[in-house]
C-alpha cells in the first residue's frame, strides 16, 4: 500500500512515519522507484503498537524502539500485542468492573453457556453492591482471557481439555489461602491498621507480578524438558 493509505488505516499523519523509519522504530519499506514505496500490513500494526506503548504504558520512543527491535519477528511481535491488551496500567486504575449479566457479556464477548461454566468454576463471580449484581474488574479481564483462549485456538475442538481451567482455579485458590494466611500471621502484631491495608494492596500488586513470571518461567523451562525428551527418543 501507499503511505497515504499506511496513514489512512493507522490514523498517524505521512510525517509521523517518516519519523518513525527515520529513528529506527519501523523498517524501511520496498521501493518501488524513487519517489515510491511499498507498505505491508505489517506497518500498520506496528504502528497501533508503537501508540498503544506510548500511550498506555508512557514509554518514551527510545524505549519503545528497544522493544520493537529486540521483538521484531512477527511471532514476538503477536505477543507482544496480546500481553499490552492486558497490561495497560490505566486501565487497571480505572476500571471500576460491569454491572448485570447483559454488560458484562457485551463487554466480554463470552457466550451465557461459558459465563455459567466459569461461575461454576470459580474464575467469575457476582457481588451485589447495594442490590445490584456486579462483575469486577478482574472478572471481566479473566472472562476476555478465556475468550482470547478460543480465538487462539485453545479449545476443546482442537483437543484441548478447558477443565484444566477449573482444576488451575481450585489450586491457585489454595495458594492464595497459604499466602493471605502468612500474611495475617506476620502482620499480627506491630501494624496500625492503616499501615496493614497500604502492605495488604502493595503485598497484591507484587505477588500478582511474581505469580505471572512464575508460570511464564516454568512453562518455559517444561517446554524445553519436553523438546529435550523428544530429541532423545529421536
Amino acid at each position: 500500500m501507499k503511505i497515504s493509505e499506511l496513514a489512512n488505516k493507522s490514523k498517524v499523519p505521512k510525517e509521523t512515519i517518516h519519523y518513525y523509519i527515520r529513528a529506527g522504530l519501523l523498517p524501511k519499506p520496498t521501493k518501488l522507484g524513487s519517489n515510491q514505496a511499498d507498505y505491508d500490513e505489517s506497518f500498520v500494526e506496528r504502528i497501533r503498537l508503537i501508540k498503544e506503548l506510548q500511550n498506555d504504558f508512557f514509554f518514551p520512543l527510545p524505549t519503545i524502539k528497544k522493544i520493537m527491535w529486540e521483538n521484531r519477528s512477527a511471532k514476538k511481535l503477536a505477543l507482544l500485542k496480546l500481553r499490552s491488551e492486558y497490561f495497560r496500567p490505566v486501565e487497571q486504575y480505572l476500571g471500576t468492573g460491569v454491572e448485570g449479566v447483559e454488560d458484562f457479556l457485551g463487554a466480554t464477548k463470552l457466550s451465557e453457556e461459558w459465563l455459567r461454566r466459569l461461575q461454576d468454576w470459580g474464575l467469575v463471580s457476582r457481588q451485589e453492591v447495594e442490590g445490584r449484581e456486579v462483575f469486577s474488574q478482574d472478572d471481566v479481564i479473566i472472562a476476555k482471557v478465556v475468550v482470547d483462549m478460543y480465538r487462539l485456538g485453545l479449545k476443546p475442538e482442537a483437543n484441548f481439555d478447558t477443565e484444566v481451567l477449573k482444576e488451575a482455579a481450585w489450586r491457585f485458590r489454595e495458594i492464595v489461602k497459604l499466602n493471605q494466611m502468612n500474611f495475617r500471621r506476620a502482620t499480627a502484631e506491630g501494624f496500625s491498621p492503616e499501615e496493614r491495608a497500604d502492605l495488604a494492596a502493595k503485598a497484591q500488586e507484587i505477588m500478582g507480578v511474581f505469580f505471572y513470571h512464575l508460570y511464564r518461567k516454568f512453562t518455559q523451562e517444561e517446554s524445553r524438558a519436553a523438546a529435550s525428551g523428544q530429541e532423545e527418543r529421536t
